[in-house]
Protein backbone atom coordinates (compact mmCIF):
# COMPACT_ATOMS: atom_id res chain seq x y z
CA UNK A 1 0.00 0.00 0.00
CA UNK A 2 2.74 1.99 -0.29
CA UNK A 3 1.84 4.41 -3.17
CA UNK A 4 -1.92 4.32 -2.66
CA UNK A 5 -3.53 7.45 -1.92
CA UNK A 6 -5.04 6.25 1.76
CA UNK A 7 -1.08 5.28 3.41
CA UNK A 8 0.46 8.49 3.71
CA UNK A 9 -2.44 9.68 5.48
CA UNK A 10 -2.27 6.78 7.91
CA UNK A 11 1.28 8.29 8.74
CA UNK A 12 0.16 10.79 9.02
CA UNK A 13 -2.40 9.88 12.06
CA UNK A 14 0.96 7.75 13.57
CA UNK A 15 3.79 9.78 12.83
CA UNK A 16 3.71 13.56 12.12
CA UNK A 17 2.43 16.90 10.60
CA UNK A 18 5.13 19.16 9.14
CA UNK A 19 4.88 22.84 10.04
CA UNK A 20 6.66 24.71 7.06
CA UNK A 21 5.32 28.38 5.67
CA UNK A 22 6.61 31.88 5.79
CA UNK A 23 4.83 33.51 8.29
CA UNK A 24 6.32 37.14 8.12
CA UNK A 25 9.71 35.79 6.78
CA UNK A 26 9.65 33.45 9.65
CA UNK A 27 9.72 29.25 9.22
CA UNK A 28 8.40 27.15 11.15
CA UNK A 29 9.66 23.55 10.35
CA UNK A 30 9.74 21.49 13.16
CA UNK A 31 7.97 18.16 12.91
CA UNK A 32 4.71 17.80 15.13
CA UNK A 33 3.77 14.01 16.57
CA UNK A 34 0.27 13.78 15.93
CA UNK A 35 -0.15 12.41 19.24
CA UNK A 36 1.38 15.29 20.62
CA UNK A 37 -1.50 17.35 19.76
CA UNK A 38 -3.08 19.02 23.08
CA UNK A 39 -3.47 22.36 23.01
CA UNK A 40 -5.07 25.08 20.66
CA UNK A 41 -1.37 26.06 20.00
CA UNK A 42 -0.81 22.81 18.74
CA UNK A 43 -3.65 22.98 16.60
CA UNK A 44 -2.28 25.96 15.31
CA UNK A 45 1.47 24.62 14.29
CA UNK A 46 -0.28 21.91 12.46
CA UNK A 47 -2.31 24.04 10.35
CA UNK A 48 0.52 26.24 9.21
CA UNK A 49 1.89 22.75 8.46
CA UNK A 50 -1.27 22.65 6.19
CA UNK A 51 0.14 25.25 3.58
CA UNK A 52 3.60 23.87 3.87
CA UNK A 53 1.67 21.28 2.09
CA UNK A 54 1.92 23.93 -1.14
CA UNK A 55 4.64 25.21 -0.86
CA UNK A 56 6.56 21.70 -0.86
CA UNK A 57 8.83 20.55 -3.50
CA UNK A 58 6.11 17.74 -4.99
CA UNK A 59 3.45 20.97 -4.22
CA UNK A 60 3.50 24.26 -6.57
CA UNK A 61 7.46 24.58 -5.98
CA UNK A 62 8.65 21.88 -8.35
CA UNK A 63 6.43 19.13 -9.54
CA UNK A 64 3.63 21.12 -10.40
CA UNK A 65 5.60 23.36 -12.31
CA UNK A 66 7.16 20.66 -14.12
CA UNK A 67 3.96 19.30 -14.76
CA UNK A 68 1.54 22.37 -15.87
CA UNK A 69 3.85 23.77 -18.92
CA UNK A 70 3.99 20.70 -20.89
CA UNK A 71 0.24 21.58 -21.72
CA UNK A 72 0.08 24.56 -22.48
CA UNK A 73 0.24 26.79 -25.94
CA UNK A 74 2.13 29.52 -25.19
CA UNK A 75 5.10 27.92 -22.65
CA UNK A 76 8.32 26.03 -24.52
CA UNK A 77 9.59 23.23 -22.41
CA UNK A 78 13.86 22.59 -22.47
CA UNK A 79 13.80 18.93 -23.24
CA UNK A 80 17.45 18.55 -22.41
CA UNK A 81 16.89 20.03 -18.82
CA UNK A 82 13.29 18.95 -17.96
CA UNK A 83 13.74 15.08 -19.51
CA UNK A 84 10.33 13.07 -19.72
CA UNK A 85 8.45 16.66 -19.37
CA UNK A 86 10.53 18.14 -22.22
CA UNK A 87 7.94 16.70 -24.46
CA UNK A 88 4.23 15.97 -24.48
CA UNK A 89 4.54 13.04 -26.09
CA UNK A 90 6.57 11.05 -23.38
CA UNK A 91 3.78 11.38 -20.72
CA UNK A 92 1.98 8.45 -18.99
CA UNK A 93 0.39 7.54 -16.57
CA UNK A 94 3.83 5.96 -15.17
CA UNK A 95 5.50 9.21 -14.62
CA UNK A 96 6.66 9.46 -11.68
CA UNK A 97 6.07 13.61 -11.17
CA UNK A 98 1.66 12.79 -11.34
CA UNK A 99 2.57 10.26 -8.78
CA UNK A 100 4.19 12.96 -6.39
CA UNK A 101 1.45 15.81 -6.76
CA UNK A 102 -1.35 13.12 -6.84
CA UNK A 103 0.15 11.97 -3.66
CA UNK A 104 0.93 15.51 -2.33
CA UNK A 105 -2.31 17.03 -2.85
CA UNK A 106 -4.29 13.80 -0.93
CA UNK A 107 -1.59 14.10 2.20
CA UNK A 108 -3.09 17.74 1.96
CA UNK A 109 -6.49 16.64 2.43
CA UNK A 110 -5.70 13.74 5.11
CA UNK A 111 -3.52 16.96 7.28
CA UNK A 112 -6.98 19.02 6.90
CA UNK A 113 -9.07 16.38 8.03
CA UNK A 114 -6.89 15.38 11.01
CA UNK A 115 -6.99 19.05 11.90
CA UNK A 116 -10.42 19.40 12.07
CA UNK A 117 -10.59 16.28 14.47
CA UNK A 118 -8.39 17.85 17.04
CA UNK A 119 -9.52 21.18 16.80
CA UNK A 120 -13.30 19.58 17.75
CA UNK A 121 -11.55 17.42 20.46
CA UNK A 122 -9.73 19.87 22.04
CA UNK A 123 -10.82 22.79 24.50
CA UNK A 124 -10.61 26.38 23.23
CA UNK A 125 -13.43 29.11 22.27
CA UNK A 126 -16.04 28.74 20.14
CA UNK A 127 -14.59 31.51 17.21
CA UNK A 128 -11.22 29.89 17.96
CA UNK A 129 -12.51 26.59 16.97
CA UNK A 130 -14.57 27.71 13.99
CA UNK A 131 -11.50 29.83 12.73
CA UNK A 132 -9.41 26.82 12.88
CA UNK A 133 -11.70 24.54 11.24
CA UNK A 134 -12.14 27.35 8.72
CA UNK A 135 -8.53 27.02 7.48
CA UNK A 136 -8.50 23.34 7.40
CA UNK A 137 -11.35 23.21 4.84
CA UNK A 138 -9.67 25.85 3.25
CA UNK A 139 -6.88 23.57 2.41
CA UNK A 140 -9.30 20.56 1.42
CA UNK A 141 -11.58 22.28 -0.72
CA UNK A 142 -8.00 24.13 -2.40
CA UNK A 143 -6.77 20.60 -2.12
CA UNK A 144 -9.62 19.15 -4.50
CA UNK A 145 -10.23 22.32 -6.85
CA UNK A 146 -6.73 21.61 -8.33
CA UNK A 147 -7.21 17.40 -8.26
CA UNK A 148 -11.11 18.09 -9.79
CA UNK A 149 -9.46 20.07 -12.74
CA UNK A 150 -6.32 18.07 -13.50
CA UNK A 151 -7.87 14.75 -13.23
CA UNK A 152 -11.26 15.10 -13.10
CA UNK A 153 -13.30 12.73 -10.54
CA UNK A 154 -11.52 11.86 -7.33
CA UNK A 155 -12.53 10.04 -4.25
CA UNK A 156 -13.45 12.18 -1.82
CA UNK A 157 -12.31 11.57 2.02
CA UNK A 158 -13.48 14.14 4.46
CA UNK A 159 -12.70 11.86 7.96
CA UNK A 160 -9.47 10.93 9.60
CA UNK A 161 -8.51 6.99 8.26
CA UNK A 162 -8.49 4.27 10.71
CA UNK A 163 -8.73 0.32 10.38
CA UNK A 164 -12.37 0.41 9.57
CA UNK A 165 -11.76 3.16 6.85
CA UNK A 166 -12.29 2.25 3.73
CA UNK A 167 -8.84 1.33 1.53
CA UNK A 168 -9.95 1.12 -2.08
CA UNK A 169 -12.45 4.40 -2.22
CA UNK A 170 -14.55 4.60 -5.89
CA UNK A 171 -13.88 7.84 -7.32
CA UNK A 172 -16.79 9.95 -6.57
CA UNK A 173 -18.25 12.21 -9.60
CA UNK A 174 -17.10 15.34 -10.62
CA UNK A 175 -20.17 17.38 -9.38
CA UNK A 176 -19.93 15.65 -6.03
CA UNK A 177 -16.27 17.12 -5.74
CA UNK A 178 -17.39 20.35 -6.51
CA UNK A 179 -20.34 20.29 -3.89
CA UNK A 180 -17.35 19.07 -1.35
CA UNK A 181 -15.30 22.47 -2.63
CA UNK A 182 -17.93 24.65 -2.55
CA UNK A 183 -18.80 23.47 1.27
CA UNK A 184 -15.23 23.88 2.26
CA UNK A 185 -14.73 27.34 1.08
CA UNK A 186 -17.95 28.94 2.65
CA UNK A 187 -17.32 27.75 5.74
CA UNK A 188 -14.33 30.11 5.57
CA UNK A 189 -16.86 33.63 4.54
CA UNK A 190 -17.73 33.50 7.44
CA UNK A 191 -15.37 31.94 10.24
CA UNK A 192 -11.99 33.68 8.51
CA UNK A 193 -10.40 36.81 9.68
CA UNK A 194 -10.35 39.65 7.03
CA UNK A 195 -7.07 40.61 5.44
CA UNK A 196 -7.24 43.52 7.75
CA UNK A 197 -8.04 41.83 11.06
CA UNK A 198 -5.64 39.16 10.31
CA UNK A 199 -2.96 39.08 13.15
CA UNK A 200 0.81 40.20 11.46
CA UNK A 201 2.14 37.00 12.55
CA UNK A 202 -0.71 35.22 10.14
CA UNK A 203 -0.14 36.67 6.78
CA UNK A 204 -0.17 34.52 3.83
CA UNK A 205 -2.90 32.33 5.37
CA UNK A 206 -6.08 32.10 4.37
CA UNK A 207 -8.59 35.29 4.76
CA UNK A 208 -12.69 35.48 4.50
CA UNK A 209 -11.36 37.48 0.84
CA UNK A 210 -9.44 34.15 -0.62
CA UNK A 211 -12.54 31.99 0.55
CA UNK A 212 -14.86 34.07 -1.33
CA UNK A 213 -12.49 34.55 -3.72
CA UNK A 214 -12.13 30.86 -4.64
CA UNK A 215 -15.88 30.17 -4.31
CA UNK A 216 -16.00 32.49 -7.24
CA UNK A 217 -13.13 30.85 -9.17
CA UNK A 218 -14.98 27.31 -8.47
CA UNK A 219 -18.40 28.43 -9.39
CA UNK A 220 -17.05 29.99 -12.39
CA UNK A 221 -14.86 26.49 -13.22
CA UNK A 222 -18.21 24.31 -12.56
CA UNK A 223 -20.31 26.54 -14.88
CA UNK A 224 -17.81 26.14 -17.33
CA UNK A 225 -18.13 22.41 -16.71
CA UNK A 226 -21.49 22.38 -17.01
CA UNK A 227 -21.02 23.87 -20.49
CA UNK A 228 -19.14 22.11 -21.76
CA UNK A 229 -21.02 18.80 -20.84
CA UNK A 230 -24.14 19.86 -22.17
CA UNK A 231 -25.65 21.18 -18.89
CA UNK A 232 -26.18 24.81 -19.87
CA UNK A 233 -29.54 25.18 -17.91
CA UNK A 234 -27.82 24.11 -15.55
CA UNK A 235 -24.84 26.90 -15.43
CA UNK A 236 -26.35 30.29 -15.49
CA UNK A 237 -27.11 29.61 -11.23
CA UNK A 238 -23.21 29.07 -10.88
CA UNK A 239 -22.07 31.93 -13.27
CA UNK A 240 -24.22 34.37 -10.75
CA UNK A 241 -22.52 32.84 -7.67
CA UNK A 242 -18.92 33.46 -9.00
CA UNK A 243 -20.19 36.85 -10.37
CA UNK A 244 -21.54 37.72 -6.74
CA UNK A 245 -18.96 36.13 -4.42
CA UNK A 246 -16.41 38.16 -7.00
CA UNK A 247 -18.88 41.03 -5.67
CA UNK A 248 -18.23 40.36 -2.53
CA UNK A 249 -14.14 40.16 -2.91
CA UNK A 250 -14.53 43.83 -4.55
CA UNK A 251 -17.09 45.22 -2.22
CA UNK A 252 -15.21 44.26 0.47
CA UNK A 253 -12.64 46.84 0.13
CA UNK A 254 -9.73 45.08 1.66
CA UNK A 255 -7.48 44.51 -1.98
CA UNK A 256 -6.70 46.88 -4.50
CA UNK A 257 -4.86 47.22 -7.47
CA UNK A 258 -0.83 47.87 -7.42
CA UNK A 259 -1.10 51.04 -9.12
CA UNK A 260 2.32 50.00 -11.11
CA UNK A 261 2.33 46.34 -12.65
CA UNK A 262 5.70 46.03 -12.16
CA UNK A 263 5.75 46.45 -8.48
CA UNK A 264 3.90 43.24 -8.00
CA UNK A 265 6.97 41.36 -9.34
CA UNK A 266 9.50 43.29 -7.20
CA UNK A 267 10.75 41.01 -4.97
CA UNK A 268 11.59 43.59 -2.34
CA UNK A 269 8.07 44.35 -2.42
CA UNK A 270 6.51 41.17 -2.16
CA UNK A 271 4.38 41.88 0.83
CA UNK A 272 2.97 45.58 -0.34
CA UNK A 273 1.97 43.49 -3.36
CA UNK A 274 -0.92 41.38 -0.66
CA UNK A 275 -2.72 44.89 -0.89
CA UNK A 276 -3.69 42.93 -4.79
CA UNK A 277 -3.07 39.41 -3.63
CA UNK A 278 -5.94 37.56 -2.20
CA UNK A 279 -3.85 34.27 -1.61
CA UNK A 280 -0.35 33.16 -2.80
CA UNK A 281 1.94 30.24 -1.87
CA UNK A 282 4.90 31.38 0.48
CA UNK A 283 8.86 31.34 0.02
CA UNK A 284 11.56 32.56 1.75
CA UNK A 285 15.25 32.07 1.17
CA UNK A 286 16.93 29.52 3.11
CA UNK A 287 20.08 29.85 4.13
CA UNK A 288 19.53 26.20 6.25
CA UNK A 289 18.51 23.77 3.52
CA UNK A 290 20.37 24.68 -0.36
CA UNK A 291 18.58 21.69 -2.08
CA UNK A 292 15.14 21.21 -3.14
CA UNK A 293 14.02 20.77 -0.03
CA UNK A 294 14.65 24.56 0.99
CA UNK A 295 11.83 27.26 1.89
CA UNK A 296 12.45 28.96 -1.23
CA UNK A 297 11.02 28.76 -4.72
CA UNK A 298 13.14 28.19 -7.60
CA UNK A 299 11.03 30.18 -10.44
CA UNK A 300 13.23 32.65 -11.15
CA UNK A 301 15.99 29.56 -11.97
CA UNK A 302 13.42 28.05 -14.14
CA UNK A 303 11.83 30.62 -16.30
CA UNK A 304 15.32 32.92 -16.33
CA UNK A 305 18.31 32.83 -19.50
CA UNK A 306 21.08 30.77 -18.48
CA UNK A 307 23.00 33.91 -19.64
CA UNK A 308 21.17 36.13 -17.36
CA UNK A 309 23.24 37.20 -14.15
CA UNK A 310 21.82 37.89 -10.90
CA UNK A 311 18.35 36.52 -11.99
CA UNK A 312 17.78 32.82 -11.03
CA UNK A 313 20.34 32.04 -8.64
CA UNK A 314 22.64 29.84 -10.07
CA UNK A 315 26.48 29.37 -10.15
CA UNK A 316 28.32 32.47 -9.22
CA UNK A 317 26.85 34.45 -11.61
CA UNK A 318 22.97 33.94 -10.31
CA UNK A 319 21.60 32.72 -14.02
CA UNK A 320 18.36 31.30 -14.51
CA UNK A 321 18.44 27.64 -16.01
CA UNK A 322 16.37 28.41 -19.57
CA UNK A 323 14.04 25.70 -18.65
CA UNK A 324 10.67 27.25 -19.56
CA UNK A 325 10.64 29.77 -22.80
CA UNK A 326 7.97 31.81 -24.63
CA UNK A 327 6.65 30.33 -27.86
CA UNK A 328 7.58 33.41 -29.88
CA UNK A 329 3.77 33.66 -31.53
CA UNK A 330 2.44 33.97 -27.86
CA UNK A 331 4.83 37.23 -27.25
CA UNK A 332 4.03 38.81 -30.78
CA UNK A 333 0.54 38.60 -30.03
CA UNK A 334 0.86 40.55 -27.31
CA UNK A 335 2.70 43.35 -29.16
CA UNK A 336 -0.15 44.03 -32.15
CA UNK A 337 -3.29 45.27 -31.88
CA UNK A 338 -4.95 46.45 -28.94
CA UNK A 339 -1.72 45.27 -27.04
CA UNK A 340 0.28 47.57 -28.76
CA UNK A 341 3.09 49.18 -26.00
CA UNK A 342 0.85 47.83 -23.57
CA UNK A 343 2.97 47.78 -20.02
CA UNK A 344 2.28 44.42 -18.93
CA UNK A 345 4.03 43.24 -22.01
CA UNK A 346 6.93 45.12 -21.41
CA UNK A 347 6.76 44.32 -17.58
CA UNK A 348 5.72 40.72 -17.65
CA UNK A 349 8.60 39.17 -20.72
CA UNK A 350 12.38 39.78 -21.05
CA UNK A 351 13.98 40.29 -24.24
CA UNK A 352 17.32 41.59 -24.16
CA UNK A 353 20.08 41.69 -21.37
CA UNK A 354 23.66 41.49 -20.70
CA UNK A 355 25.50 38.30 -20.27
CA UNK A 356 28.47 38.14 -17.42
CA UNK A 357 31.07 38.61 -20.07
CA UNK A 358 29.03 42.07 -20.54
CA UNK A 359 28.16 41.51 -24.43
CA UNK A 360 24.44 42.21 -24.90
CA UNK A 361 22.02 39.18 -25.55
CA UNK A 362 18.49 39.62 -27.55
CA UNK A 363 15.64 37.51 -28.33
CA UNK A 364 12.89 37.12 -30.91
CA UNK A 365 11.56 39.49 -32.28
CA UNK A 366 14.37 42.07 -31.29
CA UNK A 367 16.60 43.22 -34.35
CA UNK A 368 20.34 42.68 -33.06
CA UNK A 369 22.22 45.94 -32.33
CA UNK A 370 25.72 46.38 -34.39
CA UNK A 371 27.75 45.64 -31.36
CA UNK A 372 28.92 42.05 -30.22
CA UNK A 373 25.78 40.41 -29.27
CA UNK A 374 24.07 36.99 -28.75
CA UNK A 375 20.80 35.75 -30.55
CA UNK A 376 17.93 33.37 -29.04
CA UNK A 377 14.91 32.84 -30.81
CA UNK A 378 12.46 33.14 -27.76
CA UNK A 379 11.43 35.07 -25.25
CA UNK A 380 11.75 34.73 -21.57
CA UNK A 381 9.62 35.14 -18.52
CA UNK A 382 10.47 37.98 -16.76
CA UNK A 383 7.82 38.37 -13.30
CA UNK A 384 10.20 35.96 -11.58
CA UNK A 385 13.44 37.51 -10.67
CA UNK A 386 15.44 37.31 -7.17
CA UNK A 387 18.87 39.13 -7.53
CA UNK A 388 19.73 37.72 -4.33
CA UNK A 389 18.82 33.96 -4.76
CA UNK A 390 20.61 32.05 -1.98
CA UNK A 391 20.67 29.15 -5.29
CA UNK A 392 19.29 27.88 -7.51
CA UNK A 393 16.12 26.27 -5.41
CA UNK A 394 16.24 29.20 -2.89
CA UNK A 395 14.35 32.12 -4.28
CA UNK A 396 12.19 34.72 -2.41
CA UNK A 397 9.92 35.11 -5.06
CA UNK A 398 5.97 33.97 -4.14
CA UNK A 399 3.53 32.35 -6.11
CA UNK A 400 0.47 34.43 -6.37
CA UNK A 401 -2.37 31.96 -6.64
CA UNK A 402 -5.32 34.81 -6.79
CA UNK A 403 -5.47 38.34 -7.64
CA UNK A 404 -7.82 40.71 -7.02
CA UNK A 405 -7.20 41.53 -10.93
CA UNK A 406 -8.52 37.72 -11.70
CA UNK A 407 -11.36 38.37 -9.63
CA UNK A 408 -12.17 41.33 -11.91
CA UNK A 409 -12.05 39.54 -14.78
CA UNK A 410 -13.85 36.26 -13.26
CA UNK A 411 -16.83 39.12 -12.94
CA UNK A 412 -16.61 40.15 -16.26
CA UNK A 413 -16.63 36.61 -17.55
CA UNK A 414 -19.66 35.32 -15.43
CA UNK A 415 -21.64 38.38 -16.34
CA UNK A 416 -20.72 38.12 -20.07
CA UNK A 417 -22.05 34.51 -19.59
CA UNK A 418 -25.57 35.82 -18.02
CA UNK A 419 -26.37 38.53 -19.69
CA UNK A 420 -23.67 39.45 -22.38
CA UNK A 421 -21.16 42.02 -22.85
CA UNK A 422 -22.65 45.31 -22.46
CA UNK A 423 -21.94 45.04 -17.93
CA UNK A 424 -19.07 43.75 -18.48
CA UNK A 425 -16.87 46.00 -19.77
CA UNK A 426 -16.15 48.16 -16.27
CA UNK A 427 -14.71 45.52 -14.47
CA UNK A 428 -12.74 44.17 -17.54
CA UNK A 429 -11.47 47.72 -18.11
CA UNK A 430 -10.12 48.05 -14.74
CA UNK A 431 -6.97 45.54 -15.66
CA UNK A 432 -6.79 48.12 -18.94
CA UNK A 433 -7.13 51.35 -16.91
CA UNK A 434 -4.32 50.26 -14.78
CA UNK A 435 -2.27 48.89 -17.61
CA UNK A 436 -2.43 52.48 -18.90
CA UNK A 437 -0.99 53.81 -16.07
CA UNK A 438 2.07 52.04 -16.81
CA UNK A 439 4.72 53.10 -14.09
CA UNK A 440 2.84 56.81 -13.31
CA UNK A 441 3.22 57.88 -16.98
CA UNK A 442 0.10 57.64 -18.44
CA UNK A 443 -0.27 55.90 -21.88
CA UNK A 444 -3.09 55.50 -24.53
CA UNK A 445 -3.25 52.01 -25.09
CA UNK A 446 -4.44 49.41 -24.12
CA UNK A 447 -8.04 51.11 -24.67
CA UNK A 448 -10.71 50.82 -22.68
CA UNK A 449 -12.79 47.53 -24.41
CA UNK A 450 -16.41 48.21 -25.87
CA UNK A 451 -19.18 47.54 -27.30
CA UNK A 452 -18.07 47.66 -30.77
CA UNK A 453 -15.13 45.83 -29.98
CA UNK A 454 -16.87 42.71 -28.50
CA UNK A 455 -20.69 42.91 -29.51
CA UNK A 456 -21.39 39.46 -28.85
CA UNK A 457 -21.30 36.88 -25.56
CA UNK A 458 -18.45 34.40 -27.71
CA UNK A 459 -16.39 37.92 -28.75
CA UNK A 460 -16.20 38.71 -25.14
CA UNK A 461 -15.44 35.62 -24.02
CA UNK A 462 -12.31 35.67 -26.66
CA UNK A 463 -11.51 39.01 -25.26
CA UNK A 464 -11.67 38.04 -21.81
CA UNK A 465 -9.36 34.68 -22.88
CA UNK A 466 -6.97 36.83 -24.14
CA UNK A 467 -6.83 39.31 -21.52
CA UNK A 468 -6.11 36.93 -18.99
CA UNK A 469 -3.10 35.75 -20.96
CA UNK A 470 -1.64 38.75 -20.59
CA UNK A 471 -2.75 40.00 -17.39
CA UNK A 472 -2.20 36.48 -15.37
CA UNK A 473 0.86 34.65 -17.65
CA UNK A 474 3.21 32.66 -15.83
CA UNK A 475 0.86 32.49 -13.12
CA UNK A 476 -0.28 29.03 -13.15
CA UNK A 477 -3.83 29.94 -15.29
CA UNK A 478 -3.26 29.20 -18.47
CA UNK A 479 -3.82 25.28 -18.84
CA UNK A 480 -7.08 25.30 -16.68
CA UNK A 481 -8.17 28.55 -18.96
CA UNK A 482 -7.71 26.57 -22.20
CA UNK A 483 -9.65 23.59 -21.20
CA UNK A 484 -12.33 24.73 -19.07
CA UNK A 485 -13.10 27.99 -21.51
CA UNK A 486 -15.46 27.23 -24.40
CA UNK A 487 -14.44 28.79 -27.67
CA UNK A 488 -16.87 31.09 -29.43
CA UNK A 489 -18.85 28.04 -31.48
CA UNK A 490 -20.14 27.40 -27.89
CA UNK A 491 -18.90 23.10 -28.32
CA UNK A 492 -15.14 23.40 -28.23
CA UNK A 493 -12.93 24.33 -25.37
CA UNK A 494 -10.04 26.52 -26.14
CA UNK A 495 -7.40 24.09 -25.51
CA UNK A 496 -9.55 22.04 -28.87
CA UNK A 497 -9.86 25.11 -30.83
CA UNK A 498 -5.76 26.49 -30.11
CA UNK A 499 -4.40 22.97 -30.73
CA UNK A 500 -6.50 21.69 -33.24
CA UNK A 501 -7.25 24.25 -35.43
CA UNK A 502 -5.19 27.95 -34.46
CA UNK A 503 -1.58 26.76 -33.95
CA UNK A 504 -1.09 24.37 -36.77
CA UNK A 505 -1.66 27.59 -38.78
CA UNK A 506 1.33 29.36 -37.62
CA UNK A 507 4.62 28.69 -39.25
CA UNK A 508 6.55 25.25 -37.40
CA UNK A 509 9.62 25.83 -36.07
CA UNK A 510 11.73 28.46 -33.54
CA UNK A 511 12.44 31.76 -35.59
CA UNK A 512 16.11 32.18 -36.76
CA UNK A 513 18.24 35.89 -37.48
CA UNK A 514 20.12 36.64 -40.19
CA UNK A 515 21.47 39.71 -41.04
CA UNK A 516 20.51 39.38 -44.81
CA UNK A 517 16.66 38.44 -44.20
CA UNK A 518 15.64 39.21 -40.24
CA UNK A 519 13.82 36.43 -38.39
CA UNK A 520 12.62 33.79 -40.31
CA UNK A 521 8.70 33.06 -40.31
CA UNK A 522 8.89 29.98 -37.64
CA UNK A 523 6.57 30.99 -34.29
CA UNK A 524 6.49 27.68 -32.31
CA UNK A 525 9.18 25.23 -30.44
CA UNK A 526 7.18 22.56 -31.81
CA UNK A 527 8.10 19.66 -28.41
CA UNK A 528 4.71 20.73 -27.33
CA UNK A 529 2.56 21.90 -30.09
CA UNK A 530 1.35 18.65 -30.97
CA UNK A 531 -2.15 17.73 -32.76
CA UNK A 532 -5.05 17.85 -30.58
CA UNK A 533 -6.01 14.82 -28.62
CA UNK A 534 -9.07 14.81 -26.49
CA UNK A 535 -7.39 12.76 -23.76
CA UNK A 536 -4.86 16.16 -22.64
CA UNK A 537 -8.03 17.49 -21.34
CA UNK A 538 -7.20 15.81 -18.02
CA UNK A 539 -4.37 14.42 -16.83
CA UNK A 540 -3.73 10.70 -16.26
CA UNK A 541 -4.43 8.81 -13.06
CA UNK A 542 -1.12 7.43 -11.69
CA UNK A 543 -0.88 3.97 -12.80
CA UNK A 544 0.72 2.97 -9.36
CA UNK A 545 -3.27 4.33 -7.85
CA UNK A 546 -5.11 1.93 -9.98
CA UNK A 547 -2.56 -1.01 -9.45
CA UNK A 548 -3.19 -0.43 -5.55
CA UNK A 549 -6.90 -0.23 -6.26
CA UNK A 550 -9.02 -1.71 -8.42
CA UNK A 551 -11.79 0.44 -8.09
CA UNK A 552 -10.15 3.44 -9.77
CA UNK A 553 -10.20 3.67 -13.35
CA UNK A 554 -8.36 5.38 -15.61
CA UNK A 555 -9.01 8.78 -17.46
CA UNK A 556 -10.02 8.91 -21.29
CA UNK A 557 -7.38 8.01 -23.61
CA UNK A 558 -4.66 7.19 -21.44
Amino acid sequence: MKNSILSYSLVLLLITINSCTKVDQQIFDTPTPANAIKTTADVDNAIIGLYAQFNSWSGFKDQQFILYPFADDLSSVAVNNLGTWGAKVNINSGVGNLSNIWNRYYKAISNANAVIDYANNISMTDSTRAKMIAEAKFVRGLSYFYMVQYFGAVPITTTVFNADSDLKPKRSSVDSVYQQIFSDFAVGTTALPTRSAQPSIEFNRATRGAAFGFLSKANLTYANYLNLNNRTSESNTFYAKARDYADSVISSSQYSLISDYAKLWDVTLEKNAYNEVIFGIAYTRDATVTDITSDGSNWPFIFNPQSRPNSGGNGTNKVGGSQIRVHPWFYEKYTKGQYVKDYRTEVSFTTTWIDPSARTVVTFPLIPPASVFLIESQPYINKYVDPNAINSQNSENDLFLLRLSEIYLIRAEAENEINGPANAFASFNKLRQRARNANGTARTTPADLTIADAPTKEDMRMAIFDERGLELVAEFNRWFDLVRMRYIDNTRTMYEYQFGTFLPTLPPGKPKYTKATGWSSGRTEETNIIPYDKKYLLYPIPANEIGVNANISQNFGW
